[in-house]
């Protein structure tokens, strides 16, 4: 079980100090608490933070401006901590005016969903119990993410037993990995931002000439009324265009697209080859290679030598 959690506020004359502490008789410095917001990035953009103090590693989760830091207990894995933490983030008041009790709570109820998501209580879960039965016998082979590629990780097999909670779903599955119930398997990677973590990301295009972002398709289609090739722009409310070989009017359904190129529309530049920009869509860090090969993608079998 956790050793203690801290709510920490932020002041914008004193910085970041504690505001409550339970159990009370744990105590932080100004310097640590100030070492565990920085664990969130200089912005405060990354949720969960991790810093090691002397007392021991804390695991906490930013509400900006403020956090709830938990220490852990020497040898506590604190990926569990962190499963935890999130899943009993939504019932803390952070605009609470009554903090003695609300970090009470808040510690009261990390300890009961430690409890709660142990193995021994995990597999007394009818709809857990049913999808372990169903990969042991063979129903579920295995559980796959899907759209690993897209940077998101849902597992919908599992969806069909444990809800739709794409985030808890997950949970769940590392908790049952932590039970040695059932084994994770690399399957395909998926991006992850190592400046804040997340593997949300907006995908632009832009000239290779003066970076500029505005692009058009140009379309080379095939016309069905001449049966030649000509070149054009299909922007969304069009429905029909004029072949520029024949001059007549073609439905856009009824093109056949040979091929696409971007056309830059600052600086006129056309080319097949775009630049493909990735930024994080949490801390809006431009992504580089290391960033794409961070991730791996992960399955679950069943653990049949247990």
């Amino acid at each position: 079980m956790p050793k203690a959690m801290y709510a920490i506020w932020w002041d914008d004359n004193l910085g970041p100090f504690v505001g409550r502490t339970w159990p009370e008789s744990e105590s932080i410095s100004g310097e640590e608490t100030l070492r565990i917001f920085m664990g969130h990035g200089a912005k405060m953009e990354a949720k969960i933070g991790y810093t090691k103090i002397p007392q021991g590693l804390v695991v906490s989760y930013m509400e900006a401006p403020n956090c709830i830091a938990v220490l852990l207990e020497e040898d506590e894995d604190p990926s569990l901590i962190e499963r935890n933490l999130l899943r009993i983030v939504p019932t803390i008041d952070f605009s609470s005016s009554s903090w003695d009790a609300e970090i009470k709570k808040a510690y009261n109820a990390l300890e009961e969903i430690i409890r709660e998501t142990s193995s021994e209580k995990l597999l007394m879960t009818p709809s857990i119990k049913k999808m372990i039965r169903d990969m042991f016998e063979g129903r579920l082979q295995v559980i796959k993410p899907q759209h690993v590629l897209s940077t998101i990780d849902k597992y919908p097999d599992a969806r069909e037993y444990l809800g739709t909670d794409r985030e808890e779903v997950i949970r769940t599955l590392k908790d049952l990995e932590d039970a040695g119930v059932i084994i994770p398997k690399t399957y395909g990677r998926r991006i992850e931002c190592r400046q804040c973590g997340s593997s949300e990301v907006k995908v632009t295009l832009q000239c290779p000439q003066c970076n500029s972002e505005e692009l058009y398709k140009v379309y080379t289609v095939f016309c069905p009324l001449c049966s030649d090739q000509f070149q054009t722009v299909l922007l969304d409310d069009i429905t029909e265009v004029k072949c520029l070989k024949c001059q007549l009017a073609v439905k856009v359904s009824d093109l056949a697209v040979v091929d696409v190129e971007p056309l830059c529309n600052s600086c006129g530049t056309a080319s097949a080859d775009p630049k493909i920009v990735l930024t994080c869509a949490v801390c809006e860090k431009q992504l580089k290679g290391a960033d794409l090969l961070a991730g791996t993608g992960l399955a679950f079998v069943p653990n049949k030598n247990d």
